[in-house]
């Protein structure tokens, strides 16, 4: 059991490296040796956990997938009006890309590092952020409709292209994110739901949502 805590530390504390390396300089200049020495062990202690970089990048994309897919089940099983819950995520996943190194490791990754098949089975490698992101917009659209059926939103919302614009919205977020640590901000996502709000809530409405 020790033996076994130890080396899910060991792992942990690589993978956190490693999220940290690619966060910094993406996936073609991390260098395993500066991973290792990041996480304070040896080359082969990372070598048995994470057979390669590819590995290790699978590993963080994972990670960060997870992380993400979290938040989107903490928004949905959230009590409340369903919209105030949409906004409410939308801030939480801002706020894990400023603040989560793993996260934001994932999602560099999944717009710029190379994606593996696992050639020994034919099957894909594990599911990221990047596939993560774009099953989003069934999360949006389920809020969405609890919305409209709990009469938050305005008659005749075309919830679908509503879904489908605040979801490029939000990747679009991530792309401007970049490698700046301190976006995207918690005021551009205000911004966002300011402009937003008045095409689906009715004015008398708006007041009380908090954006």
């Amino acid at each position: 059991m020790v033996k076994q805590e130890r080396a899910g530390r060991t792992r942990q504390a690589v993978l956190l490296a490693a999220a940290e390396t690619f966060a910094r300089v993406g996936f073609e200049a991390a260098s395993l040796v500066d991973i290792s020495r990041r996480a304070g062990v040896s080359k082969g202690a990372l070598y048995f956990h994470f057979v390669s970089k590819q590995a290790l990048a699978d590993g963080v994309r994972g990670a960060a997938g997870r992380e993400i897919g979290s938040a989107a089940l903490r928004a949905l099983r959230a009590d409340g009006p369903a919209l105030q819950g949409l906004i409410d995520f939308s801030h939480e996943l801002a706020r894990m890309l400023r603040e989560d190194v793993v996260v934001r490791a994932g999602v560099r990754l999944g717009r710029q590092g190379p994606r593996r098949e696992d050639t020994r089975v034919g099957l894909p490698g594990p599911p990221g952020p990047d596939a993560t992101w774009r099953s989003l917009t069934a999360v949006v659209h389920r809020l969405l409709d609890r919305a409209a059926e709990a009469g938050e939103l305005c008659p005749g919302v075309d919830r679908r292209a509503a879904a489908e614009l605040l979801t490029a919205v939000a990747a679009g977020q991530v792309l401007l994110a970049g490698e700046e640590t301190d976006r995207p901000r918690a005021e551009a996502v205000r911004r966002v739901w300011t402009a937003t709000l008045p095409a689906l809530v009715a004015a008398e409405n708006r007041a009380g949502y908090r954006v």
